[in-house]
């Protein structure tokens, strides 16, 4: 039989987060059967609350950046992190069209990996504490639910930051 033969852990989180793929991170709300368009803007506090996620993602996204220029080796590791960033800006970035994307100045990382995935760690936590708080305070429910998806995405990442090389965030060895 040829590759890996799939564990029950695998299938079933395959099972779960297979709806969530095929939803992506959208904000806009389902479309209605009797064709009129949603009369309300989105709610005035969560123009407040996407601009202060989107500064964090800005500030987590330039954490990513310099870690892998200091450390040039990190970047297979970093990638799927930047590129969720991206994700999420792009997403974040047109659900209030008054937010502005802030442009933080560029922080200073040591040229050590474990050094550098430390300061990337304590960024992303920082960056899910902010996305969490976001969430819970959403007044909108589609604003909700894609922080919630972010969070998610944003917690995975974590994860796989903090395994050990050579093993993956549900523990099995690579």
């Amino acid at each position: 039989m040829p590759g890996r033969p799939l564990t029950r852990r695998t299938t079933v989180g395959a099972a779960l987060l297979a709806p969530l793929a095929a939803a992506a991170c959208d904000i806009d709300p389902p479309a209605r059967d009797d064709g009129s368009a949603d009369p309300t803007p989105p709610p005035p506090e969560d123009s407040e609350l996407v601009a202060a996620v989107v500064a964090e993602l800005v500030r987590a996204r330039s954490v990513v950046e310099a870690a892998t220029l200091a450390v040039p080796g990190l970047t297979p590791v970093l990638e799927p992190v930047a590129t969720s960033h991206a994700a999420h800006l792009e997403v974040l970035a047109g659900a209030v069209a008054d937010t502005d994307v802030p442009a933080p100045a560029p922080p200073t990382i040591a040229g050590d990996r474990a050094r550098a995935l430390t300061v990337v760690r304590r960024s992303e936590q920082r960056l899910l504490r902010e996305v969490r708080r976001g969430c819970v305070g959403a007044a909108s429910g589609d604003l909700a639910r894609v922080l919630a998806s972010i969070a998610a995405s944003t917690a995975q990442h974590g994860a796989v930051l903090a395994a050990p090389p050579g093993v993956s965030a549900a523990g099995e060895v690579t």
